[in-house]
């Protein structure tokens, strides 16, 4: 298992992936000073942002189609990778098909997710409501 979101699993076999991108985000407010250097102050927490690239050749033609349902739902999953277990929300996935044969299918597809880290992977389980006041499941 190369990593896992909510109960759908990266593989080497199945659904791989090519590479991850991580990106901190660090917030600050400006004052602009005349004559003088702009100050700068610091505005909460940094921002964690997961960028999960990877190409299938001659897959299933609805390989990608529960990670769109489950990002449809737009609840936070939890994601686990090299042991790391954080809780994210799926913001985009982009997908381009290519190498099409005449019956329309498609041999090779390329996607990337967008996970916006939005906590470490701990959800009140008790209550049904998450940390960041998200809740889970319907409601």
């Amino acid at each position: 298992m190369l990593a896992l979101i909510d109960d759908l699993k990266f593989d080497i076999k199945d659904t791989s992936f090519e590479k991850i991108r991580r990106t901190l985000s660090y917030n600050f407010s400006t004052n602009q000073r005349l004559g003088n250097f702009n100050s700068y102050q610091s505005n909460g927490r940094h921002e964690e942002h997961l960028e999960i690239t990877g190409t299938l050749i001659a897959k299933s033609q609805r390989q990608l189609k529960d990670f769109e349902a489950m990002a449809a739902n737009k609840q936070p999953v939890l994601f686990v990778t090299d042991g790391n277990v954080k809780t994210v929300l799926i913001l985009s996935i982009n997908e381009e098909l290519s190498n099409f044969l005449n019956t329309g299918q498609f041999l090779k597809q390329t996607y990337t997710m967008t996970l916006q880290v939005v906590g470490d992977g701990y959800f009140f389980e008790n209550k049904g409501i998450n940390s960041y006041g998200l809740f889970k499941g319907n409601l």
